[in-house]
């Protein structure tokens, strides 16, 4: 089995509302020797707006993006080709679980792709963070962990391949994050064999279930505690969430606990010091055999430890108490209200994940008959938004005058919104030069262009249906102006290729003879295809 090594940059953090813009990939063999390099780069999509600080982080131009080769929608397909060519792999990441999963798994549910591409059709999911955690407890000589200011321990990728000699060249670059995945792997299995094979067991939920049911005790790491590692024996496992399995500290005894009512054991699962943890199998969580104990803190009781495990398992009222505490964790909440919220509702029944492999096979012009015959009210409305940003000239009319309504409402939305609108992006831009100051001017004022572009758009009414036509590598693109009564066009303007939108005495000279009539609508699939017709045979004067 071969690894995947990946990393995204994306427009901010929030995986339902943001998109990824970057992603690179490694794909090596089972001995960690490279075989293919991806480096995919993506497109806007038209109704999201990168956060200025994410920019600012990665270093990712506004131009850089809008002349990018791929819209979201292709780029999202070449992931889906390269996972499931290369399947079974193990899919591995660097906080990975923590937000590139995330990001992935939002990206293929609104393009109609299967959600869980990275842990289905024999794939696995790992995540270095998680290994250089392993590392740092159980064998701490081989890997150098930075500190901060303060002294505290970081494992930030940038610091940790700085401090351990990795080659790393630009942080916030996916392909050298990548990369620095990769070699932050191959150094802990050349030095640390048992750690590496340990954690790379715990890539699947089942793997990591079946550790915890043949082993009585164990070693838990969970970093999040001033104690990171404990002897542990199970508890109980959520009855509505299997992934989620209560292990007791057998450094404390258990005695004092187990007569405890549901509603006591509750305020137990928030104590601190935390008596009981909880181990998420899907995440691949931390597990030690016995023989493996941490470099510090590994000479428990380890008779002791058996009595108190046996203590637990003798009574199963406090089990179950566990069990119920564990389930009511979490209040039941009201319905999403958006689509990007709803993601993990339920699966697409197996007609409508036909329909959805049938969506991304035939031309972009039959593609709304699909969409309108799924059942899932999800993924038909997500469908009927990827036709409008990818191909709006198949919509009707009516169609594409909705969703340039529901653009230009995201866009236009205040900051309380749960995406990032334009109010949002001029908050962060002023905070960022506020944090900045001249070091990053010239970005910020790159930035300042494109919001304004947008912000001009918006204001003048151009939605996003609009004609492009490409002559080699010359876009031009015509776009209609609403502001009559009528909602007819009252100007046409010609938009370059940055967007900058120029006044109608350009567009003629572009034109010459071909001078459009300002009443034209370009929403309108008929009008679009006449001129494609027309520009096909003699293209503009001047172009």
């Amino acid at each position: 089995m071969g690894y995947i090594f990946y990393d995204t940059e994306t427009t901010g953090l929030d995986a339902g509302f943001g998109q990824i813009l970057q992603f690179a990939a490694l794909v090596t063999d089972d001995d960690l020797n490279v075989v293919e390099e991806v480096n995919l780069r993506c497109r806007l999509q038209t109704h999201v707006l990168p956060t200025p600080g994410a920019l600012v982080i990665t270093g990712i131009r506004p131009t850089e993006i809008e002349q990018a080769p791929l819209s979201h929608y292709e780029m999202i397909r070449a992931i889906r080709e390269l996972i499931e060519r290369h399947a079974p792999s193990a899919v591995v990441g660097f906080n990975s679980l923590g937000y590139d999963e995330a990001m992935l798994r939002q990206a293929f549910y609104q393009t109609l792709n299967p959600v869980y591409l990275t842990n289905t059709g024999g794939n696995t999911r790992m995540d270095m963070l998680r290994v250089a955690h392993a590392v740092s407890q159980y064998a701490p000589d081989v890997l150098v962990v930075p500190t901060t200011a303060e002294g505290r321990p970081t494992f930030k990728l940038a610091l940790l391949a700085a401090a351990n000699g990795l080659l790393h060249d630009r942080a916030h670059d996916a392909m050298s994050d990548s990369l620095a995945t990769l070699e932050l792997a191959r150094l802990v299995r050349n030095k640390a064999p048992a750690v590496w094979d340990a954690m790379r067991q715990m890539r699947s939920k089942q793997a990591a279930g079946d550790f915890i049911a043949r082993n009585d005790l164990f070693w838990f790491t969970d970093m999040a505690f001033g104690t990171p590692t404990i002897l542990a024996a199970k508890i109980a496992t959520n009855p509505d969430n299997p992934s989620e399995v209560a292990v007791f500290d057998l450094g404390h005894d258990p005695a004092s606990y187990l007569d405890m009512a549901c509603e006591s054991v509750q305020g137990l699962l928030k104590a601190s010091p935390r008596r009981v943890r909880i181990v998420k199998l899907n995440s691949q969580p931390i597990l030690m055999p016995l023989s493996m104990p941490p470099a510090s803190g590994g000479d428990a009781d380890i008779v002791l430890a058996h009595q108190r495990s046996q203590l637990i398992a003798d009574h199963p009222a406090f089990r179950q108490a566990v069990a119920k505490s564990l389930a009511l964790r979490y209040p039941e909440r009201d319905p999403a209200t958006y689509v990007e919220q709803r993601i993990y509702d339920g699966f697409p029944s197996r007609a409508d994940a036909n329909l959805m492999e049938r969506f991304h096979s035939i031309p972009w012009s039959e593609r709304p008959a699909v969409v309108a015959r799924l059942a899932d009210e999800r993924i038909r409305e997500l469908g009927e938004r990827l036709i409008y940003l990818e191909a709006p000239e198949v919509l009707s009319a009516d169609a594409r005058s909705k969703f340039d309504d529901w653009r230009r409402s995201r866009l236009t939305s205040d900051t309380a919104a749960p995406w990032f609108g334009l109010a949002a992006a001029w908050e962060d831009l002023a905070r960022q030069r506020t944090k900045l100051g001249e070091e990053s001017g010239e970005q910020l004022a790159e930035i300042e262009g494109y919001l304004n572009r947008v912000s001009q758009e918006i204001a003048d009414g151009a939605g996003q249906s609009r004609f492009v036509w490409t002559p080699g590598d010359v876009t031009v693109s015509l776009a209609e102006r609403s502001g009559t009564e009528d909602g007819t066009s009252n100007e046409m303007f010609y938009l370059d290729e940055n967007g900058q939108k120029q006044d109608r005495e350009l567009c003629e000279e572009l034109l010459g003879d071909d001078v459009m009539d300002p009443n034209f609508d370009f929403s309108d699939p008929e009008v679009v295809a006449y001129w494609n017709r027309v520009w096909a045979e003699e293209p503009p004067e001047g172009e």
